[in-house]
Parts: C-alpha cells; sequence; structure tokens
C-alpha cells in the first residue's frame, strides 16, 4: 500500500468514515510502519471537530472533488450528500496533509530555525533542517550526511577532528545516529546531542534529554558521555542517559561496563543497575528493562507518578501542555503506560475513567481537575 492510501485510511479512520476491514487492515499497518504512526501524528493534529466542521462548512464541494481519487468517487456516490462534504473535508485535509509530508516536487524546502523541528546545527554555526521521514541527502563541507527515515549516517573523510554539530530532537519524535567510530545512539523525544564528525584523541559527545548508546569498543580511545554535572566513562557497552529531570542524571547500565563520575564520586555499574545522581549524591539501584528502555517501542510506563510528571509525558510524546486548574490536581498519582504512537484522546480517556481526575479540553487547551 502506497503513502497516498494510507493516508486515506487515516483519514478517514480520523473522522469516522472507516469500515470495521480497513480499520483493521490500518492498525496492522500502524503496527509495522514507522512512516505511517508519523503521517497519523499529522492528521492527529486536526484535534477538534469544531475545526472540521468549519472547514466542512467553508468548503468548496464542487472544486474539492475534482482532487479525489475515483475510490473516493465512488464511495460519494453510494453516500448521502452530508457523508459526501465530510470526505470532501477530508479530502481537502489530506492534500494539505500530503504536501507538508511530501513537500512539492521539484522546489527545495527553505531551513527554518524552528525549535520544533528536527536540526542538525553545524560547527560553522549552519542549520540544517532534517526531514521527519524518507531520504535526504546533505553536503556539509567536507562531510556528507545522509537522513534516511530518522537515522543520520555521515561520511567524516577530511573533517576536522573535535568540530561540534548539535543535533536537537524536538516533542514527538525519537532519532538514531551512527557516530564515525561505530557507535549507535538512540535520541529521545525533547533531547539534544553535541558530537562532532570525526573524534580526536578521545570519543566525547554531550546530551541533555534521554539517549541510549551502544558504543563500539575501542580499548585505547574511552568514550565519554556528559550529561548534566555527570561524566559516563565507557570503553564497550549498552547503556541508557536520562536527564530530564532539572539536576538528576540517571544512568543505566545494559550490558558491559561503565564508570560514572560526578564531582570527585565515582561509581563502577554492573549490568542490571543503575546509578541515580542528584545534587552531587549517587545511589545505585536495580531497573527494570520495560520502564526504562520502554521509549525506544514507543512506551511509557509509569509507577505512581504523579499528574505533573505525566504532563511532561505528555508535553513530549505529543507537543500538548496540560494545565493544572488547582495544585492537587498534579499531585494525584497513578500507574499505567503511554503509547507514543497512540492518539492522546484514548490516554486521557483511561485516566478519567478512573475517576480521580477531570482531564478536558476547553479553548483547545488541556486541563486537568479534581474530578468532583
Amino acid at each position: 500500500m502506497d503513502k497516498s492510501e494510507i493516508l486515506d485510511l487515516l483519514i478517514r479512520k480520523h473522522y469516522g468514515l472507516i469500515s470495521e476491514e480497513e480499520d483493521a487492515q490500518l492498525e496492522q499497518i500502524l503496527a509495522t510502519n514507522q512512516e505511517a504512526r508519523e503521517m497519523q501524528l499529522d492528521v492527529q493534529a486536526r484535534r477538534t471537530k469544531d475545526k472540521a466542521l468549519d472547514l466542512i462548512n467553508r468548503v468548496d464541494l464542487e472544486n474539492a472533488e475534482l482532487q479525489i481519487n475515483e475510490k473516493y468517487q465512488a464511495i460519494r456516490r453510494r453516500r448521502r450528500v452530508v457523508r459526501m462534504r465530510w470526505i470532501s473535508a477530508a479530502a481537502v485535509i489530506g492534500i494539505i496533509a500530503t504536501v507538508g509530508i511530501l513537500g512539492f516536487p521539484g522546489k527545495e524546502q527553505p531551513v527554518s530555525i524552528d525549535p520544533n523541528a528536527l536540526t542538525l546545527q553545524l560547527a560553522n554555526g549552519q542549520v540544517i533542517r532534517l526531514n521527519n521521514s524518507g531520504q535526504q541527502s546533505i553536503t556539509a563541507g567536507n562531510t556528507q550526511l545522509n537522513n534516511n527515515n530518522r537515522v543520520l549516517r555521515f561520511n567524516p573523510e577530511g573533517t576536522e577532528a573535535n568540530s561540534w554539530n548539535t543535533l536537537r530532537v524536538p516533542a514527538k519524535l525519537d532519532y538514531k545516529v551512527e557516530l564515525s567510530d561505530g557507535t549507535t545512539v538512540w535520541l529521545n523525544s525533547t533531547t539534544q546531542m553535541r558530537f562532532p564528525f570525526t573524534f580526536g584523541e578521545s570519543r566525547e559527545v554531550y546530551v541533555d534529554g534521554e539517549a541510549y548508546f551502544k558504543v563500539a569498543p575501542d580499548a585505547g580511545k574511552p568514550f565519554i558521555v556528559h550529561v548534566g554535572n555527570a561524566a559516563v566513562n565507557v570503553l564497550g557497552t549498552e547503556f541508557n542517559l536520562n536527564s530530564y529531570t532539572k539536576g538528576t542524571v540517571i544512568t543505566s547500565l545494559v550490558q558491559g561496563k561503565v564508570a560514572v563520575t560526578v564531582e570527585n564520586k565515582r561509581i563502577e555499574l554492573k549490568p542490571g543497575k543503575e546509578v541515580i545522581a542528584t545534587d552531587g549524591n549517587m545511589t545505585v539501584a536495580d531497573f527494570d528493562n520495560k520502564i526504562t528502555l520502554g521509549w525506544r517501542q514507543g512506551l511509557h510506563y509509569f509507577q505512581d507518578a504523579n499528574m505533573l510528571e505525566i504532563a511532561d509525558m505528555i508535553k513530549r510524546y505529543f507537543d500538548v501542555t496540560m494545565v493544572m486548574d488547582e495544585p492537587a490536581a498534579g499531585q494525584q498519582h497513578f500507574r499505567g503506560k503511554m503509547l507514543r504512537y497512540q492518539p492522546l484522546q484514548l490516554f486521557i480517556d483511561q485516566l478519567n475513567t478512573l475517576g480521580d481526575v477531570k482531564i478536558y479540553w476547553k479553548d483547545e487547551v488541556l486541563h486537568c481537575a479534581i474530578a468532583r
């Protein structure tokens, strides 16, 4: 199924015009196709029915029909006029979404310094806007960059060592980078990493947010990750770093060996252990792979998390800010999971069924209040 057909299904699902058979087919596609999930997020951004109704009232049905494929036309002939208007409006939205996803062929899109965009800032200050999907080839000086479905690879030949570049991953997205030494880094939403195209005598990077590292072994050149006021020294290993909470760095070792240094304190970790560094103090504990690493599969598990913490997750996964109507609402605790590729409203409905809080939209702003 090509991209336009997937978009067709997504739009009709969004507006309740999809059959059970098509819905099952779409769910199967979303489970295995990252790009389809990205397209779903774009469609879901048209969140409120009021906006859709407004578009329906304003849409030129006759002109819209000219832009709808034969499949849509057949559906319209079989359905009532009201249903025809929904499909026409969806088609117009689909055209807008397709342009946004694919761009205009033959026309280079302008680069914009947007904090909500996926960007790579080069050592010389140039900012490159990276595409969310598809293939993108970029020449940056002597370095050839390849961005393939949010995986960055590059040829660093002839590049000056330790010239720092900054990759910024916005809300709703994650990203993968293959460094010049063979190390692979997965970056979670709202995370940035400073790294060189070519390493010098040491291999060092800087991270703010959350990242998972699979470090290529090199006994003669240790790998060092700087995060907050901590430094993680590595030879060859896999581990997760989380610095989302200000003043706290959590290093979770999956395999291999790392040493975490904060100020003058140093702790070596064994697999299955994590060190929590807060205000210069370090505590070692076990960790649950499912909870700590779930974000790589688009899942966030939370145990005894309050609504303020859950609001932070919603901001990272959906780029939606939740307003607490009263301080007590933010202190209500829950356990469960959030899916990055599941519609936000489903998660909201699940929380509301518990009866402790009421989460609702008002003037396109998400609110949380104590349930009464």
